[in-house]
């Protein structure tokens, strides 16, 4: 096992411990407000942990290395109130797609991107109302990858790497 997939396991099992820890909490929300006589805000609760997040975007991406990547990346962004969210072309979602455009050695380097997009994002911290977008792109034989952080005022990093057999070789 390599050292980038001992450390996504081991990131994976950290986002299971507080996503369990989440979960209860969300439970206890729910059953208060069953015993306080309120279903509909119980209701209206779980209907927004209910609506699609980004998560459920990252799990359709076929390669276990990115999905867990991004994963990892947009938790992180959560955790410092960053509001993301990930947009890609549709062929992304197909194994085939992914024959042509990945490479193993693609994600060491996208690792090192989102570290230093998060170290930047650090920056921020205490600005209120921030948001990010990540984005995919094709790229012949491979992809590539934007992320933008903003305020409502303005666009605060706009940064975008390419993973492409020809920059790899």
């Amino acid at each position: 096992m390599s050292d980038l997939e001992h450390n996504l396991l081991a990131d994976m099992l950290q986002w299971y411990r507080l996503q369990r820890h989440d979960f209860l909490n969300h439970w206890q929300v729910v059953m208060g407000n069953l015993q306080l006589q309120q279903p509909e805000k119980a209701f209206a609760y779980m209907r927004e942990l209910i609506r699609p997040h980004e998560e459920q975007k990252i799990s359709q991406i076929p390669v276990p290395v990115l999905s867990a990547l991004l994963l990892g990346w947009v938790i992180r962004l959560g955790q410092m109130d960053v509001v993301t969210t990930l947009d890609y072309p549709e062929e992304m979602k197909l194994e085939d797609f992914w024959r042509d455009h990945w490479r193993g050695e693609y994600g060491e380097g996208l690792s090192g991107y989102t570290r230093e997009c998060l170290k930047l994002s650090e920056g921020y911290k205490g600005f209120s109302d921030l948001s990010s977008e990540v984005y995919l792109f094709d790229e012949p034989e491979g992809f590539s990858c934007q992320f933008i952080l903003e305020n409502e005022e303005k666009v605060l990093i706009d940064k975008t790497v390419r993973f492409t057999r020809e920059l790899s070789e």
